[in-house]
């Protein structure tokens, strides 16, 4: 080797004989548990190492809004901190407020009926009932509308739970509001 003008051997590149031929079984350096661990260390500073290093993986946390389908219902929020037992099943509605929806404004009922077009015989059968305010719907049911003194039909029952529901999910019309605050 030295008469072809090549470097003699060093530590990285050893002699080019058949005993230091790091592949040949029968060479001392697949004996040589020295050799064979340099021979992997400088695999391993090249990064041809024939075992792929382990690579540790990314953790990607996804955090949720407690609010991600919408407002957050208070009755769940309770019923959630264990005051109520929660077996899964969807919370039931709260008188006439539907169930997943907190209650609205509180309004008077004077002001209810009009932003939400509710006819004149509404008012006057919850004025008969003595109802004052929207923070009624919550200790009402459908059977203390159709019972006297209110006495509603069930298509009064329809339209109020439909106006109930809008109010309850804050929908209104845009003018709806502009007369009364």
């Amino acid at each position: 080797s030295c008469v072809d003008g090549e470097p003699s051997a060093t530590v990285e590149r050893p002699p080019s004989i058949r005993e230091f031929d790091p592949v040949a079984r029968h060479t001392v350096a697949s004996k040589s548990k020295l050799l064979q661990a340099r021979i992997n260390a400088m695999e391993r500073e090249k990064g041809t190492s024939g075992v792929p290093a382990a690579v540790p993986q990314p953790v990607i946390n996804v955090v949720l809004p407690d609010n991600i389908y919408g407002r957050v219902n208070a009755r769940a929020a309770h019923s959630a901190s264990g005051s109520q037992p929660v077996d899964g099943a969807a919370a039931p509605s709260t008188g006439l407020i539907p169930s997943g929806c907190e209650e609205g404004p509180n309004l008077d009922i004077t002001t209810f009926c009009a932003i939400y077009n509710l006819p004149p015989s509404f008012l006057q059968k919850f004025h008969l009932g003595a109802i004052t305010g929207t923070h009624a719907f919550a200790h009402l049911t459908p059977t203390d509308l159709a019972a006297e003194p209110m006495g509603f039909k069930i298509g009064e029952v329809i339209d109020l739970k439909r106006a109930i529901s809008s109010w309850a999910n804050g929908l209104a019309t845009s003018s709806s509001y502009s007369g009364f605050f």
